[in-house]
């Protein structure tokens, strides 16, 4: 079995724009995701009216995010949230 551990560069993106990792009862923002056609229309049809909304981190398993915005729980990629401080 391979390892996917590798050194840290100081080239490497650590901003909070460009975090992919999130934990729980983070506040996080939903953004649209443009440069993934599929999750860009999957989200514009079935959750349009969270687009922009703010909600809290309730789940992270690998890159899906489980955020509650208002009374609704919903999975997310993490590429379509951004941390909020």
């Amino acid at each position: 079995m391979e390892s996917s551990l590798r050194q840290l560069s100081l080239f490497d993106d650590y901003s909070q724009s460009s975090r992919a990792f999130f934990r729980v009862h983070e506040m996080v923002k939903v953004i649209e995701v443009k440069d993934n056609p599929e999750i860009y229309e999957y989200r514009k049809y079935y959750f349009s009216h969270v687009i922009g909304k703010k909600g809290v981190v309730q789940k992270v398993d690998g890159q899906s995010v489980l955020v509650r915005i208002g009374d609704e729980s919903i999975i997310f990629d993490s590429k379509e949230l951004q941390w909020v401080a």
